[in-house]
């Protein structure tokens, strides 16, 4: 019986050490790369369709816009689904922006015109703050850079 203490304690003290560690996930610099891609593909949506702009709205121009945003948040997707092992943390997070981007594009394509001033100043800010959230999350995983 005395064998297995000795052998018992080391097993704790090394979980105890090394515990969160076993359980969080680790930095992945694509995955934070990704974030402050879709991050500023979801801005330049407000920024180029939102009255004021340069741009005059045109359906097809939206569409293919949100249509290439889409392959991004696609493949952001899928790069952090390989990615993640139990947590799903990454596929969780964008997978949520992914939504605001694709809903914000719907009602752009349903409006059939561009973003008022008033409702970008109002929705811009909340979602730039959930980017930075998912961007912030990434930065505190596991040997994350300083």
């Amino acid at each position: 019986m005395r064998k297995n203490t000795f052998i018992f304690i080391p097993v704790i003290l090394a979980l105890l050490l090394n515990g969160c560690a076993l359980f969080t996930s680790h930095y992945d610099a694509t995955r934070h790369e990704n974030f402050t891609k879709l991050k500023a593909i979801h801005v330049k949506l407000f920024e180029d369709w939102t009255e004021g702009s340069n741009k005059v709205w045109k359906a097809d121009e939206v569409s293919s816009y949100c249509d290439k945003g889409d392959l991004s948040f696609r493949e952001a997707f899928e790069f952090a689904k390989s990615r993640d092992n139990s947590d799903k943390t990454g596929q969780r997070a964008v997978k949520i922006l992914w939504e605001e981007f694709d809903a914000n594009c719907k009602l752009s394509l349903k409006k059939k015109k561009l973003f008022s001033k008033t409702f970008k100043d109002i929705l811009l800010p909340e979602i730039e703050k959930n980017y930075d959230y998912a961007i912030a999350g990434e930065l505190t995983r596991v040997n994350a850079p300083q």
